[in-house]
């Protein structure tokens, strides 16, 4: 069984907007055992779209097209498919009840422009969108069966998961499975965990590197018609890898580095909190994010200027005279600093130079200084050096100062 993903839309074709629809699809079709085998993105062109339906429906079961269902001149999707199967397209009355009743909600009144999201080729089924005004609707065409979603990535995956997946999981061959274990690293590069791989290929598995910057993935994949036998495979394949890689292995699934470390944190029951500066509460919210983070993670404090870190957390004025706001002094102050003001077990801080500019001979651009403390373990900091763009330096940062706290509670015995 074959699934093949249509994206459509000029701003996909020229950069503007990142196709996440097609990474997100992918993913949840492959790690239920269905494989993607293609992918088209299409500008918002007649007979670009049109070419592109004829190919799909030659190739694969089912195809999947998102985008150009919108109440503008080019949103060209429903024409197309209307075209492809050589119906005409046809008013619902009821979806167009449902878009004003919609837009009645939200203080505004359709136009004739919402009625052509209520233009349907003839024959075809209505997907509800139950988040937005614009209907998706599905077809077979020969052997073929086609679905058309919105480009918006919150109602494309309500629709998907609630109409089109149960659809697709349903008749798929039961005879065959594809079965995915993702490998999640970070603090190596993606040479580095080539090396500690080098001689790794288990057998019956397929092994594959995807960069995540700031990590590096393993994707493990198994395919046939033995489920028992498929996962003892896996189980076997990340064995090996987990002793090869080591502590950089942080997680054996979905789990963000944050989340692992987060549940370690709880496991461990430890509290934590942090200072950050060139990082500006990156590192913070990447905790908060986590619902119920409040067990462990006690708060955090910006402190930008020199001002801010002798005022909120006790910096000596001559520590950071005669050692500069970026050094492993100025760290270990910020670290106990914040430790002392929010009372919690480890204090954590963050300061370096994220550019473009400010950078000098001893302390370049991607100087990054971090500094750990705990109440019973002492203070430690270390020195990093990041290369990329003032975002990538930023979260390069935000992810090493997780992973230390990370690595902390691994070894940490109360």
């Amino acid at each position: 069984m074959s699934v093949e993903v249509i994206t459509t839309g000029n701003e996909i074709m020229s950069g503007l907007t990142q196709d996440t629809n097609f990474s997100w699809v992918a993913a949840q079709l492959s790690s239920s055992g269905i494989e993607v085998k293609y992918q088209c993105a299409v500008a918002d062109d007649l007979e670009d779209l049109l070419a592109s339906f004829k190919t799909a429906s030659k190739r694969a079961r089912f195809v999947i097209v998102s985008g150009g269902l919108g109440p503008t001149g080019d949103d060209l999707s429903a024409l197309a498919a209307s075209k492809f199967l050589g119906t005409p397209l046809v008013f619902n009355s009821a979806v167009y009840e449902d878009i004003a009743r919609k837009l009645e909600k939200r203080g505004r009144k359709p136009n004739t422009h919402h009625e052509k999201q209520a233009m349907f080729p003839e024959e075809t089924t209505v997907i509800e969108n139950p988040v937005g005004t614009a209907a998706g609707f599905s077809f077979v065409s020969g052997s073929s069966k086609f679905y058309f979603l919105p480009g918006v990535p919150r109602e494309f995956r309500r629709m998907f998961s609630e109409h089109v997946f149960p659809d697709i999981s349903g008749v798929a061959e039961k005879g065959t499975m594809l079965c995915v274990r993702v490998l999640r690293t970070f603090g190596l590069g993606e040479s580095e965990v080539a090396e500690r791989l080098e001689g790794f290929s288990p057998e019956g598995v397929d092994v594959g590197y995807r960069i995540r910057l700031p990590e590096i993935h393993l994707r493990l994949t198994a395919s046939g018609n033995d489920g028992e036998m498929l996962d003892s495979l896996l189980r076997d394949a990340c064995g090996e890898a987990k002793e090869r890689l080591e502590d950089f292995l942080f997680s054996l699934g979905d789990e963000t580095l944050e989340e692992v470390t987060a549940s370690l944190l709880l496991e461990k029951d430890l509290t934590l909190s942090i200072a950050e500066s060139c990082t500006g509460g990156l590192c913070s919210s990447r905790f908060t994010d986590i619902a119920g983070s409040s067990a462990y993670f006690l708060g955090g404090a910006v402190t930008y200027s020199n001002d801010s870190k002798e005022k909120l957390l006790g910096v000596s004025a001559e520590t950071l005279e005669r050692f500069g706001a970026v050094s492993g002094e100025v760290v270990s102050e910020m670290a106990r600093g914040a430790r002392n003001l929010f009372g919690s077990d480890i204090g954590l801080s963050i300061s370096g130079i994220a550019g473009p500019g400010g950078g000098t001979a001893e302390k370049p651009v991607g100087t990054v200084w971090f500094g750990f403390t705990h109440v019973s373990y002492g203070t430690f900091c270390e020195r990093r050096n990041f290369a990329g763009t003032r975002d990538e330096i930023k979260n390069f940062a935000a992810a090493t100062a997780i992973d230390m706290v990370r690595k902390f509670c691994l070894d940490y015995v109360g």
